[in-house]
């Protein structure tokens, strides 16, 4: 008998709820069939046309939420990696597009179901009620009113699944990094082996209605935006929540589930053992033949087991970075600059190489110099941009990340462009923890870098802009209070001083 044939006539026999109000259908009959013969010949027939799942099932997947003709293929392969769970409950995420909020949104307290044309799927009442007196999910019931992207995966999940009850969530836009992962520790208490996590995405949505289309029309735009997707999708398989992050942060993709996508990869990152596997990638474009307007599809499936909470280790010093780690850094800056200025995916390709190196989560200040290299041998080069975070309060990555982004807009220079990178080199600074010392005596040029202040006003050098101006140390400081603001002789009274050292590397310009 054919499984999925035998689970859709079992599908209306879920249990009713006997008292509360149900969530009617949204988008019946617009994002999928409205009836439910049609419904349920559409969901099977899109199933079929999947290969059967090897191995165990998935204990989490990721699926678009786009219309059934745009997206339903696609969507079909992560449900059918479900097929065969004995899974009692679903954890559903999706992103809020009606309402603008910080945190999870939980349905109305009265709501006891969520139905589709195939019928009632029950909510799991005891884990929503847990987690409605929790700050973090206080976002607006009123958001699920007519939401779509939780309800057209519940005829999928009502076939595969027909027994569980679900779990559904909308993730606000506006939620931080640190909201984000307290959704998913609240989450990860309900995480066993009668929970998998659906998390509901559609990813680039490309075109002037999108009010985003950095890539032009022509023959080339499908597959740059396939190549888009696939690389943040593998981000994504990989559990690289902090790449994922970025990669779509600096890009400037319009993945609008990208908030409900950091939610499971915080759960992969902290209360799973298993692996990712990118299912398939097209695009609306691809689907219908036009790419005037175009969003893409992913599916993504992880296979293994949850296990309890856990931080992982990280260092808690900066070591000395070794010839190959110092190539990568820089090669982060550069691809986080053509990331920014282009839109592709060179971010999330350097995260794929190089993400699980642990020693770049060490804590450290960071600083980017971009420079046109001079023609004269031994000059250091014309100044283009340099930005940069002096205290050791992120990692080596989120520092050289957020520094690269603040080069890119150095507010003392012209907008970067990208036709510009070609001709520039790319200089890392690595700082210490800077510390302050009793005048500037203590100052050793070329080795330390300094940080002045006074009045309120304050300026720093990196420890490699003396000697490459040819500076003694009062020079040096002459220099340091104009840049602050200050008169040329302001730092000889009154002043502060903090120095710190670094490890500078970066590019050689080639002739």
């Amino acid at each position: 008998m054919n499984p999925l044939r035998f689970s859709l006539g079992v599908v209306l026999m879920v249990a009713f709820p006997s008292f509360g109000s149900v969530r009617a259908p949204a988008v019946a009959g617009a994002f999928y069939p409205g009836t439910e013969q049609a419904l349920r010949a559409s969901v099977v027939d899109l199933l079929e046309g999947i290969s059967a799942s090897e191995g165990t099932p998935a204990l989490a997947v990721v699926a678009p939420h786009a219309g059934y003709v745009y997206s339903g293929a696609i969507a079909a392969r992560a449900f059918r990696q479900l097929e065969g769970s004995e899974a009692t409950r679903v954890i559903l995420i999706g992103p809020s597009h009606r309402a603008s909020f910080s945190g999870a949104a939980l349905p109305a307290k009265g709501v006891t179901a969520f139905k589709t044309p195939l019928g009632d799927v029950e909510i799991d009442r005891k884990v929503v009620d847990s987690l409605r007196g929790q700050a973090v999910f206080g976002g607006p019931t009123s958001a699920h009113d007519g939401e779509h992207c939780l309800e057209v995966e519940l005829p999928f999940l009502q076939t595969v699944l027909p027994e569980a009850r679900i779990v559904p969530l909308l993730i606000g836009h506006h939620s931080g990094t640190a909201e984000l992962s307290e959704i998913a520790e609240a989450l990860s208490g309900f995480l066993g082996p009668e929970t998998v996590v659906v998390v509901s995405t559609d990813f680039s949505h490309h075109g002037k209605s999108f009010r985003w289309a950095p890539f032009p029309q022509g023959p080339d735009l499908g597959n740059q935006l396939l190549d888009l997707a696939r690389a943040t999708a593998d981000l994504a398989a990989e559990g690289q929540t902090d790449g994922f992050r970025h990669q779509v942060e600096v890009s400037g993709d319009t993945v609008c589930g990208s908030k409900p996508v950091s939610v499971l990869l915080e759960m992969m990152d902290h209360a799973f053992d298993g692996t990712g596997e990118v299912l398939g990638v097209t695009t609306s474009g691809h689907v219908m033949g036009d790419f005037k307007q175009s969003v893409s599809y992913v599916s993504i499936a992880f296979t293994g087991r949850w296990s309890p909470w856990k931080q992982p280790e990280v260092p808690t010093d900066l070591p000395t970075l070794s010839p190959e780690q110092q190539i990568a850094v820089v090669g982060l800056a550069r691809a986080v600059l053509e990331t920014r200025l282009g839109h592709g995916p060179e971010l999330a390709r350097w995260f794929s190489a190089h993400g699980n190196d642990p020693m770049l989560l060490a804590p450290a200040g960071a600083f980017v110099t971009l420079n046109h290299p001079e023609i004269k041998p031994g000059r250091a080069g014309r100044l283009r941009a340099c930005m940069g975070v002096i205290e050791a309060r992120q990692s080596v990555v989120d520092a050289v990340v957020h520094s690269a982004v603040s080069a890119s807009r150095d507010p003392r220079f012209p907008a970067l462009e990208k036709s510009e990178l070609e001709d520039l080199t790319v200089e890392v600074s690595l700082l210490s923890p800077s510390h302050k010392v009793p005048g500037p005596e203590a100052i050793r040029v070329g080795i330390h870098g300094v940080v002045l202040s006074k009045s309120g006003r304050g300026a720093v050098f990196l420890p490699q802009v003396a000697p490459e101006q040819g500076w003694d140390r009062d020079t040096m400081l002459d220099h340091l209070a104009r840049k602050a603001g200050l008169s040329t002789d302001a730092w000889r009274q009154g002043a502060t001083f903090e120095v710190f050292t670094a490890q500078v590397f970066g590019e050689e310009h080639e002739e």
